[in-house]
């Protein structure tokens, strides 16, 4: 009886190859980019290199005029304030650009009920940020550290350091040289007694800062932090209260390696003298 024959696998036709074949061939044509998808790129290419608007995506919003202007730093002072001062270095070295709104003391501006509304102390200066209104110069000092994440130490000890020299810093620094320099510049007609001790006070400060700074390179470790841009002013003043640097050489060292770093100068070459509008804002 005759076998019957096994039967060959039918060999796969040519229109089955093209099927399976046919997914791979579109997905190649996906990844080349379409005409559509090119143009497109093409477009926003060339619409960005001639500084035009690119269109966004449905659901992308561009920021609010009402959110740009609240996230813009303000500061309301004057040039001859050292707190103010202090404010305008911060953000002159973390890079911040700002609005500066000149405050004129000698015309009360500081009493009246719209900059009361903003700093119930009546006093400069005031920052204006995120919503909020910030007064007294180096709880500002400290808000920009946390904002800007520069200059506020490197561990917890450094930390610790940077507030007790700030405290330090409105204690003896503030009242001895800052006061000096006020009634040398203000108040000419000061009884001599009030003077002395006023100035003596001034030498103790400086001082300590000499000793400090004959063992560190900086206040509160090997790098800057608000520690040293809340003295640096009072330091780079101090002639005004007839206090010569000279005398305290490591001091000198220190407020000429600050002067070394990006952002830093002298309070007065430093700080407008009027009302300015930051660049873009």
């Amino acid at each position: 009886m005759a076998t019957k024959k096994a039967k060959k696998p039918a060999a796969k036709s040519a229109k089955s190859k093209a099927r399976k074949a046919a997914p791979k061939a579109r997905r190649r044509s996906v990844l080349k980019a379409s005409p559509t998808i090119k143009a497109a790129a093409e477009r926003s290419a060339k619409r960005a290199a001639k500084g035009a608007p690119i269109k966004r995506k449905a659901g992308i919003a561009k920021p609010s005029a009402a959110k740009k202007a609240a996230n813009r730093y303000v500061l309301h002072g004057i040039f001859a304030s050292l707190p103010s001062c202090k404010v305008g270095l911060m953000l002159s070295m973390c890079g911040v650009p700002f609005d500066y709104h000149h405050v004129d003391l000698r015309a009360g501006a500081h009493k009246t009920p719209e900059f009361l509304a903003k700093n119930r102390f009546g006093q400069v200066p005031v920052l204006e940020h995120a919503g909020h209104e910030i007064a007294q110069s180096n709880v500002i000092l400290d808000y920009l550290a946390r904002t800007t994440g520069r200059l506020a130490g490197h561990s917890e000890a450094e930390r610790l350091r940077v507030a007790e020299w700030l405290m330090w810093e409105q204690d003896r620094l503030a009242s001895g040289l800052g006061i000096t320099r006020f009634l040398t510049r203000f108040a000419p007609d000061t009884p001599d007694e009030v003077m002395r001790f006023v100035r003596a006070r001034g030498e103790a400060a400086l001082d300590t800062l000499e000793r400090h700074l004959g063992t560190a390179k900086f206040l509160a470790g090997a790098a800057p932090t608000i520690a040293d841009v809340a003295v640096f002013p009072w330091i780079a003043t101090a002639e005004e209260g007839g206090f010569d640097i000279a005398r305290w050489p490591n001091v000198q060292a220190w407020a000429q390696r600050l002067l070394t770093l990006p952002g830093v100068a002298h309070p007065y070459a430093l700080m407008p003298k009027e009302d300015r509008v930051a660049a873009g804002s």
